[in-house]
């Protein structure tokens, strides 16, 4: 019988201990563990068919491990935590991971997951698929508002940002070294590209594609 070999890569010595206690009961599970990312150098070409990688490895986090090991070897890499946020499920997933777990799952849901990728299952739990499905919400939205803020200049953009602070025209005038005639024209413009009826709710409309951007930047990292 051909046993699955399942790498615990986690930097808690307990938490690997716990987990690979648990899969050694099963005859067909082989399990070896890393707590650190340059661990995964020291397999000598003993790769796993599966791997459990903490969201947070040393010294680069889980997104590094993965990419590491599916540069090597033909692995199915999960990537599991605590706290899972929308950002760092579809981040995981972009960087290749083949599923994400939360790491209170039940021992029984801990083999079925493992052994359905065996099979070819990508293992997500529907409340880890709902946040996946909200964080590339986010970054369609994030896309959305690029590409509306792709119309303004960069001054624009200069004088948008500091409409969202809630500087007045002097005070933008003084801070860019322009007449407060200049700031005037480009209030209008901005107001007249966006298509907003106020200063107000332009920035509104900065604020949220700032906020987009940030989503944005949290899931590339």
């Amino acid at each position: 019988m051909k046993r699955t070999r399942v790498l615990i890569a986690d930097p808690i010595r307990i938490f690997r201990v716990g987990v690979r206690n648990l899969l050694a009961r099963e005859s067909d599970v082989e399990v070896v563990d890393a707590a650190h990312l340059d661990d995964l150098d020291e397999l000598n070409g003993e790769w796993p068919d599966i791997a459990l990688i903490d969201l947070n490895l040393p010294p680069l986090g889980s997104i590094a491990a993965v990419q590491r090991l599916k540069s090597r070897c033909d692995v199915h890499a999960i990537v599991w935590s605590f706290e899972p946020t929308p950002e760092t499920v579809l981040g995981a997933i972009l960087a290749g991971a083949d599923g994400y777990l939360h790491k209170e799952i039940s021992r029984a849901g801990l083999l079925r997951s493992v052994r359905g990728v065996v099979q070819g299952e990508a293992p997500l739990s529907r409340d880890l698929a709902l946040l996946m499905i909200d964080a590339l919400h986010g970054l369609q939205e994030r896309d959305r508002w690029r590409e509306r803020m792709s119309v303004l200049s960069e001054r624009e953009k200069e004088v948008l940002g500091y409409i969202a602070c809630g500087a007045r025209n002097r005070q933008i005038a003084q801070a860019l070294a322009i007449s407060e005639y200049t700031v005037k024209r480009h209030v209008q413009n901005i107001r007249e590209k966006l298509e907003v009826g106020s200063r107000s709710a332009a920035a509104a409309f900065y604020r949220e594609a700032l906020e987009a951007s940030e989503v944005a930047v949290a899931v590339a990292t």
